[in-house]
């Protein structure tokens, strides 16, 4: 049996939780190398603000989502849970936007066109899935306002040519009999935006998922939430332009 993390002791509130101290920030102009402290940890989520027009039961919802987030530097389960409610605050967010009235009139427009194009019943569901759809439809959100579709084609340059030197390293290894080999970084400028990539797309069909393995129960535990609130804040920030 595994051990369980329990009960943090009131002499251990304040300490931080011993996976986050594992981590350490590399000054690629030195290559010196420092722990990650509290202070970077708090940077990195304050970062992720929603502008002054956000209806303030929305934010203190989403703030609620980045507290957690902060607080798992003592808590390191904690960074699931904060991934769990920034996504809750996103439904409560397009919900507030689109208004009850609206999302059911939405529905029976969807389910009655699909009922003339297949002759049955069915078609679109109430829920998170549905509501990023309407968002979409009613140009709510775009492509564009969203960093991940900013920098899709860059990413993808970035892991073919990782995956590259991963393959040339491995067959240099084997040449030489060397234990090891030192990879330079690599270094790629910034790609345009890949036009035919959709990243709202991409949103309607992982985020509903995502935030449901949450729901019905998850033993899910890992630190990479932060795209998480990325996402979220930059949907939000669209609902409600300043």
């Amino acid at each position: 049996m595994s051990e369980r993390d329990g009960l943090k002791s009131l002499a251990e509130i304040c300490t931080a939780d011993f996976r986050n101290t594992c981590y350490v920030r590399i000054n690629r102009q030195t290559g010196e190398q420092r722990p990650v402290t509290l202070e970077d940890h708090h940077a990195a989520i304050e970062f992720y603000s929603l502008h002054e027009d956000v209806p303030s039961d929305i934010a203190t919802q989403y703030d609620v989502a980045r507290n957690l987030y902060l607080y798992s530097w003592f808590e390191y389960r904690f960074f699931n849970v904060a991934e769990a409610s920034v996504l809750n605050s996103l439904e409560l967010a397009m919900k507030e936007r689109v208004g009850a009235e609206e999302v059911e009139r939405y529905l029976k427009w969807r389910n009655n066109e699909h009922k003339a194009k297949t002759g049955k019943k069915g078609g679109v569901r109430k829920g998170m899935k549905t509501l990023i759809e309407y968002c979409r439809d009613h140009e709510l959100i775009r492509n564009e306002g969203f960093t991940q579709w900013q920098q899709h084609a860059t990413m993808l340059a970035y892991s073919r040519a990782q995956n590259e030197q991963h393959q040339w390293a491995v067959a240099e290894m084997e040449r030489t009999g060397a234990a090891e080999i030192a990879l330079p970084d690599i270094e790629l400028e910034q790609l345009p935006p890949d036009p035919d990539y959709d990243h709202v797309q991409y949103l309607i069909d992982c985020t509903n998922k995502k935030r449901n393995i949450y729901s019905h129960g998850s033993t899910m535990l890992h630190n990479q939430v932060l795209g998480s609130f990325e996402m979220v804040s930059e949907f939000i920030n669209q609902l409600y332009p300043s």
